[in-house]
C-alpha cells in the first residue's frame, strides 16, 4: 500500500466510536478494513462489555477482513476468566494492523489483562510517522496467563509483547512466525520477542519461527522455565543473547539456526551478570538455585516446599533435569571478521568495551565470538546423564540464500556496537538502514518480493531467504535445520509428530550404560522413555533363565524390584505400574542368569 495513501486516511475516517455489530453471544465478530473503518479493531474489543464494564464475550474472535486495519488507540481490556483473541482471515493475504497518528497522537502499547492470541496477522510495530507504540506493542498482565502467536509477521516493533506482570502460571507458545527487523532502539536489550523477564514460566514453546535483525529475541532472565521445547527457528543477526539465560528444567532446543548470534559479544560486565560469572555462551545453561540467582517470585510454586526456601524433589538435583540440545547450527559470517579481530582499535586484537555496570573501568576486552558451550554447560553435560548435547554443527557455512550482513554493512553495525560499549573516540553515525531486509517504513506493506505490495500470505513471498544447503537435515526428523516456512516442507510440518521424534531421539540417548554380556538378552526395548504411570520392558531371552528386573536412583539406592522370576527362553513383555514413583532419572537393571544390564529411564508426568 503506497505511503501517500495512508496519508489521506484522516479524510475519510468516521467518527473513533465505530464499533463493529455482533449479537451480544456471537463467537467471531468481523472487522472489514479500509479507511473508513479506521479505529474499528481497538473500539470493537475494548466495547464488548456491559455496564458494569465486564466483558460480554470473553472468548470471542475478533476476525479481521483482508486489507489495511488502521489503529487510533491502544487496546486496553481486563478479561480475567478468557482470551482475547484476534484472528486475521486466512482467505487472501494476511490483513495488516497499522498504527496510525490521528490528530498528533499515536497509539500506545495495548495492555492486555487477559489471556492473549494472534493469528495470521501482519502487524506493523512502528506507527506511519515511525513512532514506536509505547515500547511495548502488548503487555499482558495478571496471573495464569496464556500467550500464543501464531502465523504472524511482526515488522520493526522496539518490543513486541511484555510479560513481566504474570507472576505465575504464564504459558507462552509462538508458531510460524517472522518476527522482521527487530533492533530498532538504541538500547542494545531491545527488540524482544518476548520479554518475560524475572517470572516463573510454566512452558514456552518456541517453534518454526524466524527472528531477524533482532536485539536479544527472547528476554527470559533470573527465571525458571519448567518446559521449554526451541525447535526449527532460525536467528538471524541477533545483537545480544538470543535468550538471556533462565533456568532450564525440561528443554529440547533443535534443528535451529543460529546465523550471527550474539554480534556484539560479552565483556566484563556481561560475565559479571551471569550466574556464576562465567562465560554466556550460545547454549547457557545453570543448576536452579535460590541464592541470589532466581528469587522464589522466578520459581513455579510446585517447585518449593511449604515455606518456599527449598526445592523439592525432582528439582532439587540437576541429575534429574532433561535437557537436550541437538541438531542445531552456529555460524558467523566472514563479514564480521573485522570487527571480532578487533581492527576498529589500536589497543586490542578484538573489541573493547568501556562500559561500567559493576564499578570498573574500561577498557574491558570483549569476547567474540560467543562459545557455543562454557565450562559451566560442558560441566553439566558430562556429569549428567539426562543432559544430552549431539549432532550439533559448528563453524559450517550452511550457505543462507539471502546474505545476512555485507562487508560494507558490517562496518555500520560496528559502529553501532562500539557505541553500545561507550568506546569514547567513537564519533561516527551509522546508517543501518541496508541491513535491514524490509524498507524499514511503516507507511509501505511489502507484497510478492516487493516493499511497496499490499501483503503477502506466506513469508517466502518476501524479497529475502532464509532458506539453506540440502545438505544441512536434521537426524531427528528429516526436515530442513531451521525455521521451514522457507521452504515447502512447512506444508507437510505436523507440530505433535516433531515432538513425538524429538523425544524419541532423546530416549535413544538413554542407552546402554553397562553390558557385561548381551548373548542371553536380545532385542531389548524399554517403553515409553520417557514413561508416566507405566514402564514396559520388552525383550528376548535365548535360554531359559533367572530374571529380575530392579530400579534404582542415579545414585544407587534400589527403589524397586519389578520381577524376580524364572522365565523360559523367548519373547517376554513385562508391564509395571511406576505411579508412586516420583519424577525423576532412574537406572533400570536387568539380570538374567550370569548376563546384565543398566539402562537409564525417565519418570515424567
Amino acid at each position: 500500500m503506497k505511503s501517500k495513501f495512508l496519508h489521506f486516511i484522516s479524510m475519510f475516517v468516521t467518527s473513533s466510536f465505530l464499533m463493529a455489530q455482533a449479537p451480544a453471544n456471537q463467537e467471531v465478530i468481523s472487522i472489514p478494513s479500509g479507511t473508513s473503518n479506521a479505529g474499528l479493531l481497538e473500539t470493537t474489543i475494548n466495547g464488548d462489555v456491559d455496564a458494569s464494564g465486564d466483558r460480554l464475550n470473553p472468548n470471542r474472535i475478533y476476525l479481521l477482513e483482508p486489507g489495511l486495519h488502521f489503529m487510533y488507540s491502544a487496546i486496553n481490556v481486563t478479561n480475567d476468566t478468557g482470551t482475547i483473541k484476534i484472528h486475521g482471515s486466512t482467505v487472501g493475504k494476511k490483513p495488516v494492523v497499522v498504527p496510525y497518528v490521528n490528530a498528533g497522537v499515536a497509539p500506545g502499547s495495548s495492555m492486555i489483562t487477559s489471556s492473549l492470541e494472534l493469528k495470521n496477522l501482519h502487524i506493523q510495530g512502528r506507527n506511519d510517522q515511525g513512532g514506536t507504540t509505547g515500547g511495548y506493542f502488548f503487555q499482558v498482565t495478571g496471573n495464569d496467563r496464556s500467550i500464543h502467536v501464531e502465523d504472524c509477521l511482526v515488522e520493526y516493533p522496539q518490543r513486541f509483547i511484555k510479560a513481566q506482570a504474570v507472576p505465575q502460571g504464564l504459558t507462552m507458545t509462538f508458531k510460524n512466525n517472522y518476527f522482521r527487523d527487530m533492533f530498532v532502539s538504541g538500547q542494545q536489550w531491545a527488540g524482544n520477542v518476548i520479554d518475560a523477564k524475572g517470572v516463573p514460566v510454566e512452558s514456552f514453546i518456541f517453534e518454526n519461527n524466524t527472528v531477524s535483525n533482532a536485539g536479544c529475541p527472547v528476554l527470559l532472565q533470573n527465571q525458571v522455565v519448567k518446559y521449554a521445547l526451541i525447535n526449527h527457528n532460525t536467528f538471524v543477526n541477533t545483537s545480544t543473547f538470543w535468550n538471556l539465560n533462565p533456568y532450564f528444567y525440561e528443554a529440547y532446543i533443535t534443528n535451529n539456526l543460529f546465523y550471527n548470534a550474539n554480534m556484539m559479544g560479552e565483556d566484563y560486565n556481561y560475565l559479571m551478570s551471569n550466574p556464576g560469572q562465567v562465560s554466556f555462551p550460545i547454549m547457557a545453561f545453570a543448576p536452579i538455585s535460590l541464592d541470589g540467582n532466581a528469587s522464589t517470585s522466578a520459581i513455579p510454586a510446585d517447585m518449593l516446599n511449604a515455606s518456599g526456601d527449598a526445592l523439592v524433589a525432582p528439582y532439587n538435583d540437576v541429575a534429574n533435569y532433561k535437557i537436550y540440545v541437538a541438531d542445531n547450527i552456529y555460524h558467523n559470517e566472514s563479514s564480521l571478521d573485522s570487527y571480532y579481530d578487533g581492527d576498529y582499535n589500536t589497543i586490542a586484537t578484538n573489541p573493547i568495551s568501556y562500559l561500567k555496570w559493576h564499578g570498573v573501568d574500561g577498557p574491558h576486552d570483549v569476547n567474540v565470538p560467543a562459545n557455543w558451550m562454557a565450562a559451566r554447560e560442558t560441566n553439566l553435560f558430562a556429569n549428567n546423564a539426562s543432559w544430552v548435547e549431539e549432532n550439533n554443527i559448528l563453524n559450517q557455512d550452511p550457505q543462507l540464500a539471502t546474505v545476512a550482513l555485507s562487508t560494507a554493512e558490517s562496518v555500520e553495525l560496528a559502529i553501532k556496537l562500539r557505541k553500545w560499549y561507550s568506546v569514547p573516540d567513537e564519533s561516527r553515525t551509522e546508517d543501518v538502514s541496508s541491513i535491514m531486509f524490509g524498507d524499514f517504513d511503516a507507511n509501505t506493506i511489502p507484497g510478492a518480493e516487493t516493499e511497496d505490495g499490499d501483503g503477502i500470505t506466506k513469508f517466502s513471498d518476501l524479497i529475502e531467504d532464509f532458506s539453506i544447503a540440502s545438505s544441512f537435515v536434521s537426524n531427528i526428523d528429516g526436515h530442513a535445520i531451521g525455521a521451514l516456512h522457507w521452504t515447502n516442507q512447512i506444508d507437510s510440518y505436523d507440530s505433535a509428530q516433531a515432538l513425538a521424534s524429538i523425544q524419541s531421539a532423546y530416549s535413544s540417548t538413554l542407552s546402554v550404560v553397562d553390558v557385561i554380556d548381551s548373548d542371553n538378552i536380545t532385542s531389548l526395548v524399554t517403553f515409553p522413555n520417557p514413561f508416566g504411570n507405566n514402564f514396559n520392558i520388552k525383550f528376548n531371552i535365548t535360554s531359559k533363565s533367572d530374571v529380575k528386573v530392579s530400579l534404582y536412583t542415579i545414585t544407587g539406592a534400589k527403589v524397586a524390584t519389578f520381577v524376580n522370576d524364572t522365565l523360559n527362553s523367548g519373547s517376554h513383555q513385562l508391564n509395571f505400574d511406576t505411579t508412586t514413583l516420583r519424577e525423576g532419572l532412574y537406572l533400570c537393571k536387568i539380570e538374567a542368569g550370569q548376563y546384565t544390564k543398566t539402562f537409564k529411564v525417565i519418570k515424567s508426568e
